[in-house]
């Protein structure tokens, strides 16, 4: 007799403090009533440092401890935000100002995390592009030139200090923070 093996699917990200989150919710929900785009509506405003993954529940717990074992030597990052791009015709986004801080950050989290025994993570061979997404796969290409139309002629700028970095799971309508590493 098999067992079903439940499996959940995590990312690591930077978490957007409350007041950007609350400006970048304006943009995604501009999205919805516009576009009927929510999926960008499940994660709080973040900058992915590892993409989603697949992991069995019972590792949960080694990747809280995985998260609260990393040691970031960086001590210092400011996260500057400023206009809005997109990738081809599917992900609508506000850019973040190219940090040589924040891509060693991105660096020294993932050649951790994938020292993991499950070997869930993987090295992600795309280049790093640092990003907040406002909406992605349920745009339409036919709506993506409207959106983008509206997007190019505003102007945005942000800044914040990076303070922390999470683990987040999704839930059954969302995900969620479950774990938070502060230096």
């Amino acid at each position: 007799m098999s067992k079903l093996i439940k499996h959940s699917m995590y990312y690591v990200a930077i978490v957007c403090p409350a007041n950007v989150n609350e400006k970048v919710s304006q943009f995604k929900y501009w999205m919805k009533e516009q576009f009927g785009c929510v999926v960008a509506l499940k994660s709080p405003a973040h900058i992915t440092l590892i993409p989603p993954f697949w992991l069995e529940q019972a590792g949960e717990t080694i990747l809280q401890q995985t998260l609260q074992s990393l040691s970031i030597t960086i001590n210092r990052v400011d996260i500057h935000l400023q206009g809005f791009s997109h990738f081809n015709k599917r992900v609508l986004f506000i850019n973040v100002k190219k940090n040589l801080a924040l891509t060693e950050i991105k660096q020294q989290t993932e050649k951790h995390f994938i020292q993991m025994p499950s070997n869930a993570i993987k090295t992600d061979d795309r280049a790093f592009h640092p990003h907040i997404t406002i909406a992605n796969r349920d745009l339409k290409p036919a709506d993506f030139i409207k959106a983008w139309e509206h997007f190019a002629k505003k102007d945005f700028k942000e800044m914040f200090q990076v303070k922390s970095i999470s683990l987040l799971k999704l839930g059954l309508d969302k995900w969620n923070v479950i774990g938070e590493k502060n230096w």
